[in-house]
């Protein structure tokens, strides 16, 4: 199966609602392509992404390849802010991601709830984060 995107620009953030899978570095590296384009067309740098029922089949080196190219695309330089809904099916996915993004110094955070992950979105950064 492949993935869809729908993108929704909101007034303080993109929100992006992901439903499908993906089971391939290349693929997941396209839809963050996507995601990165998006948000510079609709010049928001806070992105709210609900995964919640987007699939990851991937394996670490997969991550690690998404997390590289992401880094080099520069998208933290970039002052990119994501929140994540992750899907709840494979949350051991997800913290991959996470960390592997967050080592790279993404602003990068994964949540359950929607509202904690608007509130943590829409904050100014702290230095920690």
């Amino acid at each position: 199966m492949a993935y869809s995107q729908i993108f929704t620009i909101k007034e303080e953030y993109l929100l992006c609602i992901t439903d499908g899978d993906v089971s391939d570095g290349e693929t997941f590296i396209e839809w963050g392509l996507k995601l990165l384009a998006k948000a510079r067309e609709a010049r928001r740098t806070r992105v709210l992404v609900d995964n919640r029922t987007f699939l990851l089949k991937l394996s670490p080196l997969d991550v690690i390849t998404f997390a590289n190219f992401m880094e080099d695309k520069g998208a933290a330089k970039l002052g990119m802010r994501l929140a994540v809904l992750s899907n709840p099916h494979n949350p051991e996915t997800s913290r991959l991601v996470e960390t592997a993004l967050v080592n790279r110094s993404a602003s990068y955070k994964s949540f359950r709830n929607q509202e904690e992950a608007k509130e943590w979105l829409l904050r100014e950064p702290q230095a920690t984060e």
